[in-house]
């Protein structure tokens, strides 16, 4: 069996931005399915950072010219071409919506972005799919709003967290405050830096924390630069508590896991979140968490997490000082941390759903 998969989402993922997850799922699939082969579709040149499984094939389709009409080229007939020309059986298409031959069994895997719902491609394919795989109640109830008489194509997968995530020893903890806050306490956001992650606000927020408590908490943000991000990136060049925010561009795995196990709290204040792969990450450390009451964050915190009301920064602010000035508080979020298990459970189902 010859499985087509839209690679742009692994070229992308990183630790911070993206959890990694469509990484973390094909390198699963292929490992489960060694009989299968797996034709990883990309439009540029690619050298993935971990050796592909062997039942992987990269194929690269170099689009005809630049731009807009390069796009629509690749689009209308280069990515249609590809089924006939590389024998395709199935297409998994994560977190994009791309057309496939009438006959053939396609499978739409969605992670975190719900604004891909409201494109012109949903509007068009969406139905073509014959199960649809989402991480989130809220992600489904998102799909169903949009497109009404899919709730029998919708799967559900068990979220999950790479197995390196592992709560920090206190000699360990006090190392990573060293490194990453100057040995103070401080909250960590995880996430590219971009107006959807809601990063001003939260800056906000914490601007409120420090004349409220006059502490010498700190703010680590973890995750790169995301379009738009440039307004960010020059606020916080003028921002009054400049000093205590530290913001790590890239860091690797093993970095981000050691930032987040020695972190006092963990702050998500992504809105629309179809996956909330921090907080899975932090409860995996054993670090509680303050969310926003939106999208799948909630459902991720449950009772190891505050929930902050969206769009309300002073709200925000309060649950981040009561929650650092209440050792007590924070033992009894700990102490509801739910166990997080790997994405082998995902993986295993979505491969069963596309194989069967």
């Amino acid at each position: 069996m010859r499985i087509a998969v839209n690679a742009v989402p692994l070229i992308q993922d990183t630790p911070a931005d993206t959890g990694n997850v469509a990484t973390e799922m094909i390198y699963r699939l292929c490992r489960l399915h060694p009989d299968a082969t797996f034709l990883l579709i990309t439009d540029r040149p690619w050298a993935p950072a971990l050796p592909l499984p062997v039942n992987a094939e990269i194929i690269e389709l170099k689009p005809y010219s630049r731009g807009r009409l390069g796009k629509y080229l690749w689009n209308r007939f280069q990515w249609k071409g590809m089924f006939r020309k590389y024998r395709v059986d199935r297409l998994l298409c994560i977190d994009a919506i791309m057309p496939a031959p009438p006959e053939m069994p396609a499978f739409l895997l969605l992670t975190r972005h719900t604004g891909l719902l409201h494109t012109a491609a949903a509007s068009r394919y969406i139905r073509q799919f014959r199960r649809i795989a989402v991480y989130s109640e809220f992600m489904r109830e998102q799909v169903g709003k949009r497109f009404g008489g899919l709730d029998k194509q919708i799967v559900m997968l068990r979220p999950g967290i790479a197995g390196l995530y592992q709560p920090l020893n206190w000699e360990e903890r006090e190392e990573a405050k060293r490194d990453f806050a100057d040995g103070m306490e401080y909250f960590i956001a995880v996430g590219s830096i971009q107006s959807g992650n809601n990063v001003i606000p939260l800056l906000k927020a914490f601007s409120m924390l420090k004349k409220r408590l006059r502490s010498g908490v700190k703010l680590v943000l973890a995750g790169a630069l995301g379009p738009g991000g440039e307004e960010i990136e020059e606020a916080l060049k003028t921002y009054k508590f400049r000093e205590d925010v530290y913001w790590v561009k890239d860091p690797d795995e093993s970095t981000l896991i050691r930032m987040i196990g020695g972190s006092y709290a963990l702050v998500h204040a992504a809105g629309s979140d179809g996956l909330a792969v921090p907080v899975y990450a932090a409860q995996r450390c054993e670090v509680p968490g303050v969310v926003l009451y939106a999208g799948a964050s909630p459902e991720a915190g449950k009772d190891a997490a505050l929930n902050a009301v969206p769009g309300d920064v002073t709200d925000l602010s309060e649950k981040m000082s009561a929650l650092y000035k209440d050792e007590m508080l924070r033992s009894r979020l700990l102490a509801h941390v739910t166990k997080v298990g790997s994405w082998d459970d995902a993986a295993g189902t979505l491969g069963q759903m596309i194989t069967s």
